[in-house]
């Protein structure tokens, strides 16, 4: 198996791409593992900032960035990774914007009330918490009854029980194009924003898509190749079928780059392409690719090198 993450670290040095570039982007990866993110984080070029915000942390380096004075501990609040600990303590450090504690990480039932109940927290961000329940989705969608606006946030966002996804569909103020971006869609839900007149391209581009669906919208001229190209649920094979030899359609190539989850041998297809910015590369979510179920890094790398 190929080290993906030595690839584009040792590339950078040997000026394929600009080091500063491609470090920054390497820290914005959500996957990066234990020992990656101190490599990057004692890397002189690196913007600390990032790696505070994306990737998984373990309770060491959590400390190190909260109290490193380089690090805007706003960025800290937005890491989707962050403990219960964790965010009690942002949530009682001076400055720290609370909309973003509400927006990003997993919250205990008791977090999500304080905030629910938090005048100052905007419920809007809260609707974008990716981590909501069933019950807190219908606790907010009754709340904020007069704002279509969560409703839409919900449509786009959410991991909706079919009743609620019913619910949004046949909402007169609730606009299916927000149903159709969102990733949680089941097969028979992506069917019927099909023959419904939506955006095509939105479907195309979010949710997990059947091989039937898939050479359904590849095979439709209104369909922009490019936003089935940046489906990050695509197979290999659904991979190699957009894949340009020639990067003809460069932007295929590159947009596959960034978000696709890619076998060892797409993944040196990539990196090896002259036409292909290896910063896409930096940022794909199988950089490192044992990570687990819940994009979680378990990997150990020797970095004897």
């Amino acid at each position: 198996m190929i080290d993906r993450f030595k690839m584009l670290f040792e590339g950078a040095s040997l000026v394929l791409v600009n080091e500063s570039s491609m470090v920054n982007n390497l820290a914005r990866n959500r996957n990066l593992t234990t020992e990656q993110i101190d490599i990057l984080y004692d890397h002189k070029k690196v913007n600390k900032d990032s790696l505070a915000e994306y990737p998984k942390l373990t309770d060491e380096q959590f400390t190190r960035f909260f109290n490193d004075t380089e690090v805007n501990k706003n960025n800290l609040a937005q890491n989707p990774n962050l403990t219960p600990e964790q965010i009690d303590l942002l949530y009682q450090t001076g400055g720290v914007d609370k909309d973003f504690l509400a927006h990003y990480p997993k919250l205990t039932d008791k977090q999500f009330m304080r905030a629910f109940n938090d005048g100052k927290t905007d419920k809007e961000y809260l609707a974008h918490n990716p981590h909501l329940t069933t019950e807190q989705i219908d606790l907010l969608y009754n709340t904020e009854d007069e704002h279509a606006v969560i409703k839409n946030t919900f449509a786009k966002i959410q991991k909706l029980t079919n009743e609620q996804f019913m619910r949004l569909f046949n909402h007169g103020d609730v606009s299916k194009i927000y149903l159709s971006r969102n990733p949680h869609l089941t097969t028979e839900q992506i069917d019927l924003l099909y023959d419904t007149g939506v955006t095509k391209n939105l479907l195309a581009k979010f949710p997990k898509l059947t091989d039937e669906q898939f050479t359904r919208f590849f095979n439709n001229p209104d369909i922009n190749k490019d936003y089935l190209a940046a489906n990050p649920n695509l197979t290999p094979k659904q991979i190699d079928r957009l894949y340009s030899p020639y990067s003809a359609p460069k932007l295929y190539n590159e947009i596959l780059a960034r978000y696709s989850k890619l076998t060892d041998e797409q993944f040196t297809r990539f990196f090896n392409d002259p036409v292909v910015d290896k910063n896409k590369l930096a940022r794909n979510p199988s950089i490192n690719p044992e990570t687990v179920a819940d994009n979680y890094p378990t990997g150990v790398i020797n970095w004897k090198w």
